[in-house]
């Protein structure tokens, strides 16, 4: 249900944020690596805090929510290409 809004822009904000010649590399990268790195991770982290907490769900969402604005953080920043 959350993820219908998002993947209905990613599209349109990868191809804003990188210019032609560089755009499908640049979205590559930028998605697959994000993916991996935050995605393949998190339940690495979340098993650790959870151990860490003595089963505690409440360090988990502080990193759910710090992640998310770092993400709200870097959407802000974000600015569309220059063409050259």
């Amino acid at each position: 249900m959350l993820w219908a809004p998002i993947t209905a822009v990613l599209g349109t904000l990868f191809s804003e944020i990188f210019a032609t010649g560089v755009r499908y590399t640049g979205v590559t990268l930028g998605y697959q690596l994000g993916a991996a790195l935050a995605g393949g991770t998190a339940p690495l982290i979340a098993t650790a805090l959870l151990q860490r907490y003595q089963g505690s769900a409440t360090p988990i969402a502080v990193y759910l929510v710090a992640t998310g604005a770092i993400s709200f953080c870097a959407v802000l920043a974000a600015r569309p290409a220059r063409e050259s």
